[in-house]
């Protein structure tokens, strides 16, 4: 018989699930990324589990696209890079150009995090109170967690971000490697702001089951006629 302590202990396993494998995220995650939720043991991901957030967050995210088309438009407005020109064909050229730039800051920051054993995902806070998890939302775009669970600054993020960001001047035109980094990580880093506020307080379910089949129903199974005893003569047999 198992003691009582070790009893409680798997007990306390069963029901509190822990964020090493998320096979299951919610609605939002598609939207926001994957984060780990406040009720949930950390657990540092495994090399499964980070793929599933990059492909999560880079390939299948609307929110990938979104923050594209918001960039895109700003620079629509300004009319920069001038040599799209303006027009659907322009917008095209700067949704493209900013779709990459972002893209090659994903693989960059996740690929140094995954050398380094660090956290890429968004882990709510445990605390109460708006003001409270608002500060650890916008702090946590800067710090992580490491393999052991301390907390790092994310220097992985923000190298990646700048160095890929200096790297989109080779396809940006009229730009310079330093400014055109410069703004290119500033970028991604007010869209990381955002997204761990959206994160932290975000619906776990907000987006609907798209393609989700209906349950099949099967009709009540009929109760069994009750059988004669044995020995007797059935209704049939009594009339003849």
């Amino acid at each position: 018989m198992l003691s009582p302590i070790l009893s409680a202990c798997l007990l306390l396993s069963q029901q509190t699930p822990d964020s090493a494998n998320i096979t299951k995220p919610t609605h939002s995650d598609y939207l926001v990324g994957t984060r780990v939720p406040r009720e949930f043991t950390w657990k540092a991901p495994t090399t499964e589990e980070r793929w599933r957030v990059f492909w999560r967050g880079v390939v299948l995210s609307p929110g990938a696209f979104t923050r594209a088309g918001i960039s895109a438009a700003a620079q629509q407005q300004s009319n920069t890079p001038i040599d799209y020109g303006q027009g659907a064909a322009g917008y095209s050229k700067r949704f493209a150009n900013n779709f990459a730039t972002f893209t090659l800051q994903d693989v960059a920051s996740n690929a140094l995090a995954a050398a380094a054993g660090y956290e890429v995902r968004y882990i709510q806070c445990k605390c109460t109170g708006f003001f409270p998890r608002l500060g650890h939302a916008i702090l946590f775009n800067l710090v992580t967690y490491d393999r052991r669970g301390r907390k790092v600054v994310n220097w992985p993020n923000i190298v990646g971000n700048y160095a890929a960001g200096m790297l989109s001047s080779q396809y940006t035109p009229n730009s310079k490697w330093s400014a055109q980094g410069l703004q290119a990580g500033n970028n991604a880093l007010v869209f990381g702001f955002g997204s761990a506020v959206v994160q932290e307080f975000l619906p776990g379910r907000l987006l609907p089951s798209f393609g989700r089949r209906k349950q099949r129903t099967d009709p009540p199974a009929q109760a069994p006629l009750p059988q004669p005893p044995a020995g007797a003569s059935s209704p049939k047999e009594s009339i003849q």
